[in-house]
């Protein structure tokens, strides 16, 4: 029957889709009850899980794996039976008999060759490989969620120390304006530091800006809308503590070696390109199979003009036109390719493997100089807040050490967002939970705690 696409009914349930859902909840306790409900502070794993139940492209998804899930039973139908029949009348020129004949023919089709056994097997191949779409597909979503999250934990880290910035430009103006009315400084040192307040202040506004528009990003991704009235609030991260944590524990990650073992075992598009060869093989051994033509048994019975006749038929395709190695050379050409994609795939995973290390190693080290430099501009800070406040300097001098200590923080800040990025790259490559997960730290702490017992 018809069934037309209600586009209406598609707009409402995208624009009312809220995390405050029943069906939601229920999804929740049925897949994950240790979450807690209502959630107040949402991480990436509760991001993630919103995108697991909201997202359009895992439900697409989620459509095509049903297909293939179809398909299997499609392949294991068994060919229709035939019957044929017919019905003729006599004009008795011959003699005296009986004027009608009747008979009945029935077509069984038989198979032969294994072929429905093997067309089963490449739709299961077929429906092997829709799942790990799938997967992949929920695997980058989780992906995308991670990198919005380290954009929105920097940008938050670079607004705190853009505004603590920002407050010691406007302390810094203020005394050089004391200055200026005492005659003591005049216009051309005032001028330079108000256009760098000025400057800063235009640059909260973009960052300001940048964050909402991240945080409606993440909401998006994470499948929902945010033209409902309850916003999510989502989690912050610390990049300090969370950089800590995974530089100390890099067992996972210590090598480019490392790294592209778990990728060559672990990554989903290895398993499909596996699950794509298979198919190749089984779709050869089909045309091989197709060598041996199917038959067809046709019993019957005829009552012809009095007469009772019963007969069968055996009847096949003869294939005298082509080769037996023409049967399947397509099918040999497609299996050589898969596995040159295969060989391809491999090879393009190590390069990923080897690269994302050396890009996690070098921002590593840079993450190592900038945090040193930061630490000096602690200490002299410091020691300078102390000169000041015994009177041995003034505070102009004191404040210029603290505008370049929080200079030296945002650059901090930007590489510890560098190396997590890189981190994430890592992550996605071996396609392993490393960085954000929760459920990743928690474990990491009951290892922690069983060792120390």
């Amino acid at each position: 029957m018809p069934r037309p696409i209600q586009q209406q009914q598609n707009i409402e349930n995208i624009t009312h889709a809220t995390p405050s859902q029943e069906g939601f909840r229920q999804f929740l306790n049925n897949a994950y009850p240790q979450t807690s409900w209502p959630i107040t502070s949402w991480d990436l794993d509760h991001l993630t899980l919103s995108a697991l139940y909201y997202h359009p492209a895992l439900k697409v998804a989620k459509s095509d794996y049903a297909v293939a899930l179809a398909g299997i039973t499609s392949a294991g139908l068994r060919p229709q039976i035939g019957l044929n029949s017919h019905l003729a009348q006599s004009n008795r020129a011959n003699g005296d008999i009986n004027p009608w004949s009747y008979g009945l023919q029935v077509d069984i089709p038989v198979i032969t060759a294994n072929k429905r056994q093997i067309n089963i097997e490449i739709a299961q191949y077929q429906a092997d490989i829709a799942k790990i779409l799938m997967a992949e597909t929920a695997w980058s979503l989780r992906q995308q969620l991670s990198m919005d999250m380290i954009s929105l934990s920097e940008q938050r880290a670079m607004q705190w120390s853009l505004s603590r910035l920002h407050m010691a430009q406007a302390n810094l103006l203020s005394a050089y304006q004391k200055r200026l009315d005492v005659g003591v400084a005049g216009k051309s040192e005032v001028l330079p530091i108000k256009l760098q307040h000025d400057q800063l202040s235009w640059q909260l506004q973009q960052l300001d800006t940048q964050i909402r528009q991240t945080e409606q990003k993440i909401t998006h991704d994470a499948g929902l809308t945010d033209q409902q009235p309850a916003a999510i609030q989502i989690a912050s991260v610390n990049l300090t503590q969370l950089l800590k944590m995974r530089l100390e524990n890099q067992q996972q990650y210590k090598d480019a070696q490392t790294i592209q073992h778990y990728a060559l075992t672990n990554r989903m598009d290895i398993q499909r390109g596996l699950a794509q060869y298979a198919k190749a093989e089984s779709q050869l051994k089909l045309e091989m199979a197709k060598r041996y033509p199917n038959l067809s048994l046709s019993p019957g019975i005829l009552y012809e003009y009095g007469d009772k006749i019963w007969s069968l038929g055996i009847s096949s395709m003869l294939n005298l036109l082509n080769r037996s190695s023409d049967l399947w050379a397509n099918a040999e050409q497609v299996r050589q390719n898969e596995a040159a994609r295969f060989y391809a795939l491999q090879h393009h995973v190590v390069q990923l493997s080897e690269q994302s290390y050396l890009k996690f190693h070098h921002a590593t080290k840079l993450l190592i100089t900038i945090t040193e430099e930061f630490e000096q501009q602690v200490k002299r800070k410091q020691q300078l807040e102390n000169q000041w406040r015994s009177g041995l300097i003034d505070k102009i001098e004191y404040l210029q050490a603290e505008i370049q200590l929080y200079s030296a923080q945002q650059r901090l800040v930007l590489q510890q967002a560098n190396v997590l990025r890189a981190l994430q790259e890592i992550e996605n490559v071996m396609q392993k939970p490393l960085l954000l997960s929760e459920s990743i730290h928690a474990l990491d702490a009951r290892k922690q705690e069983v060792q120390a017992q």
